[in-house]
């Protein structure tokens, strides 16, 4: 009796299919599918870690602590300099990573907040491992020495230390030894740095290291230094101009 059911059932589907002349799709449509997905989860987890490891980078480099000497409030640093340009692509990512996991054959069964969890998660992990071993700043000094106005999408780091008027200057040494210290900013102006600074952060205080220096102008291209850091990254040729 069953298998007289199973035979009526059959025929059934078989009689529906032939009157609405319904073919089943072939076999690459599907393949084709489980390869797109696999793409756009591969794709969606390398800008990811991309995202994050150069957003660490230009985070941790952002020089958090020079913000009254331009003038701002910490809110106005924050809204100027802050990646969120970064932080958009690694949206791009949680989304495109979503839904590619909810379109396979199990990532249905997941609710929507551990899937982003998920994707968040992977991101940090692998974008920390990548910025540790530096690939974070390899990317951000390709795009810096590549896109013109890099830094405009960015934020305005470079031609935050291009403000002599406010105490902050920053180029490459191109004589030193004995004191003072001539460099040329990233504007492509000469200068004469005075004093003896205090030395923040590995300086080898030698020709073509590039420096940030805080100080005092003094009168035109002389700068007094009271403080020099290395400077951390490239820099675009004519930022600020």
């Amino acid at each position: 009796m069953e298998q007289k059911n199973e035979e009526n059932c059959i025929d059934c589907v078989m009689r529906r299919l032939k009157e609405e002349k319904i073919t089943p799709k072939p076999k690459w449509t599907f393949l084709f599918h489980d390869y797109s997905v696999i793409a756009i989860s591969v794709s969606s987890l390398i800008i990811g870690t991309l995202s994050f490891s150069v957003f660490l980078n230009t985070f941790l480099t952002n020089d958090w602590d020079i913000y009254p000497e331009v003038g701002r409030t910490f809110w106005e640093h924050v809204l100027k300099t802050f990646p969120f340009f970064w932080l958009f692509f690694l949206c791009i990512f949680v989304v495109s990573f979503y839904y590619a996991f909810s379109s396979t054959e199990k990532g249905y069964h997941y609710e929507q907040s551990v899937i982003v969890s998920l994707s968040i998660a992977i991101s940090l992990f692998l974008g920390t491992l990548v910025y540790e071993v530096g690939i974070g700043e390899k990317v951000d000094d390709y795009l810096i020495e590549t896109i013109p106005h890099y830094h405009a999408i960015t934020g305005d780091h470079t031609c935050l230390w291009l403000r002599p008027d406010r105490g902050l200057l920053a180029g490459m040494i191109i004589s030193t030894g004995t004191r003072p210290i001539v460099i040329i900013d990233f504007n492509g102006e000469r200068w004469i740095a005075t004093g003896t600074p205090k030395m923040s952060g590995n300086i080898k205080d030698r020709p073509g290291e590039k420096i940030k220096i805080l100080g005092t102008l003094q009168n035109d291209h002389v700068f007094d230094a009271k403080e020099m850091r290395l400077w951390e990254g490239a820099t675009e040729q004519n930022p600020c101009r």
